[in-house]
């Protein structure tokens, strides 16, 4: 199946491309001697009309001979104005250009396809607000609908998202729907810097608030408290309390902030034994009698012994920073640098904001005699290289501890103009894949990225290996991305690409006359040497990255 999913990959993509040009060239009626798809001896040739179709034995590709493109090709009495060079600029810059145009417009179709099996999108409801937030000064709430944002209509949560990311700074005019009664808000998102432990960041606005709800996990660590007490145990799951649903983490604290007995009924994880990963959700029932503290204001609260699932650890990597640190899966995480944190995200991204920076962490862990200990830990996160599953080489900021909080789902709504929507996300994919991959190609030619990442024919074999094997759908998406590198890469500037006829073209037009043979030779020599290059950088890496690793 992977030499399939290779040729398949490749065969399509080249036939794509060459059949731009193919098109283009018949409806500005310039002859076409042949079509071939596939390389080499012709298995089938068969003569229609003008143009000789045939099947190469070696099925990568294809390729299309245009009247008057290659040397040589001699147009025949009365065709000499169907010819290739014969043509104006224009029809030949249009030649040119549709094969790249053909591998963008395949992408579109692809795209197209993909958006066009969505049925739902996630709804501009929101799902949780945080706390001490922009959105939480405002008076949020979980479920709040957002109806539009300065006078326009919202429905999406990536119509809601992208109006706050691009408006950090500005006060925004909020009309909300809840509990059947609509309202205004004005929120002011805040600039925010967001990082990836890939390296990359970038600036938006941010108000606090999240599309699905933190689901109402719940954590026990004090193990004389009253939960403990009572049976609840980290990772059970609160569904209801005194009867009434629990959607969210912010209806478990607004139940039990009250300070009254309550009843609570919560699942629980039970392993199916012989079936590994595998849990049966087990209802259980709690009698939750809270406790008074005074504080140090002699302020009276309530204490259940509750804690937020998200910010306990789950798994600690063998050898990494938290590791070192001391941290242990079971460890509540309470602070950062002397700062409350109570989500998991807002603290990784606070340590993703100053990599090299040595932090000192607060968590708490339930001692021998079952009473909560608090410690303190310095780490300093390292950046390491992985190989993710195409086989390149990434490198990472590592912290190491992970939390395993689950979130719930948030709410849906039906697609309107199904159509509509999948042509503007095909065509907006599109172009932003476009952009990336430019901005990358342009960041390896100035140095700021390695040359390692170039890849060859090893390369593309494992591309489509590892994509069909993970189904259809990821084949197909991965066919789109190359099929826009092919594109762009046939637009390089060099003579024995697509790229290379304009840039021709530009040289004749400036001295106003074409070239002489000579001057084609050092052209195409000079080109054919910088593909040569490129291709054996290409073949290097491959064998670096497959053979010698």
């Amino acid at each position: 199946m992977s030499v399939l999913y290779f040729l398949m990959l490749v065969g399509v993509l080249v036939v794509i491309h060459e059949l731009g040009h193919f098109v283009a060239a018949k409806i500005l009626d310039v002859k076409v001697l042949r079509f071939s798809l596939g390389y080499g001896r012709p298995l089938v040739r068969v003569m229609l009309r003008e143009t000789e179709y045939q099947i190469g034995i070696f099925p990568l590709g294809g390729y299309v001979r245009i009247l008057g493109v290659e040397d040589g090709d001699d147009p025949a009495p009365g065709e000499a104005g169907r010819s290739f060079a014969s043509r104006s600029l224009w029809q030949r810059l249009v030649i040119v250009f549709a094969g790249p145009a053909a591998n963008f417009l395949l992408a579109v179709v692809i795209y197209f396809v993909f958006f066009a099996g969505h049925t739902e999108l996630p709804a501009a409801v929101v799902g949780d607000v945080l706390e001490d937030s922009p959105a939480a000064r405002a008076g949020l709430e979980p479920g709040d609908t957002v109806l539009a944002i300065d006078g326009k209509g919202v429905r999406y949560w990536e119509e809601l998202e992208g109006g706050i990311q691009r408006a950090p700074g500005k006060e925004l005019h909020l009309r909300l729907e809840r509990a059947g009664k609509v309202f205004e808000k004005y929120v002011v998102p805040i600039a925010e810097v967001v990082h990836k432990r890939d390296g990359t960041s970038a600036s938006q606005g941010r108000i606090g608030i999240t599309r699905a709800p933190f689901a109402p996990l719940i954590g026990v660590l004090d193990l004389q408290s009253p939960a403990a007490r009572a049976g609840m145990q980290t990772g059970d799951l609160i569904i209801s309390i005194d009867g009434q649903p629990i959607a969210n983490w912010g209806d478990v604290a607004h139940k039990l902030g009250r300070g009254r007995r309550t009843n609570v009924v919560y699942f629980r994880g039970t392993e199916v034994p012989g079936i590994p990963h595998l849990d049966l959700l087990e209802a259980h029932f709690a009698d939750l009698v809270p406790e008074f503290e005074l504080d140090a204001g002699l302020k009276r609260s309530a204490y259940s012994g509750l804690e937020r699932a998200e910010m306990f650890v789950a798994d600690v990597v063998a050898g990494s920073p938290a590791d070192v640190a001391g941290l242990r899966p079971g460890d509540l995480i309470v602070a950062l640098d002397d700062q409350p944190v109570s989500h998991w995200m807002i603290f990784d991204q606070r340590l993703q904001a100053d990599p090299g920076r040595t932090w000192t962490i607060t968590y708490e862990r339930t001692g021998a005699d079952g009473k909560v200990e608090t410690h303190t830990a310095q780490v300093t996160q390292v950046r390491r290289k992985q190989l993710d599953a195409y086989g390149h080489t990434v490198e990472r900021l590592v912290f190491g501890a992970h939390n395993d909080a689950q979130r719930s789902p948030g709410k849906m709504v039906p697609i309107e103009g199904r159509f509509s929507y999948a042509v503007s996300k095909a065509v907006h994919r599109t172009g932003e894949t476009i952009g990336m991959m430019v901005s990358g190609f342009l960041s390896i030619i100035g140095g700021d990225s390695p040359s390692e990442s170039l890849g060859g024919p090893v390369m593309m074999y494992k591309v489509a290996t590892v994509s069909g094997s993970q189904g259809w759908e990821t084949f197909l998406l991965m066919m789109a991305l190359i099929s826009i590198n092919l594109g762009l890469i046939n637009l390089l500037p060099l003579p024995v690409l697509d790229g290379g006829h304009v840039l021709v073209f530009a040289i004749e037009g400036v001295r106003r006359k074409p070239l002489s043979p000579q001057a084609r030779e050092r052209v195409q020599l000079a080109g054919l040497i910088t593909v040569g290059a490129i291709t054996v950088l290409a073949l290097k890496n491959d064998v670096m990255r497959y053979f010698l690793r």
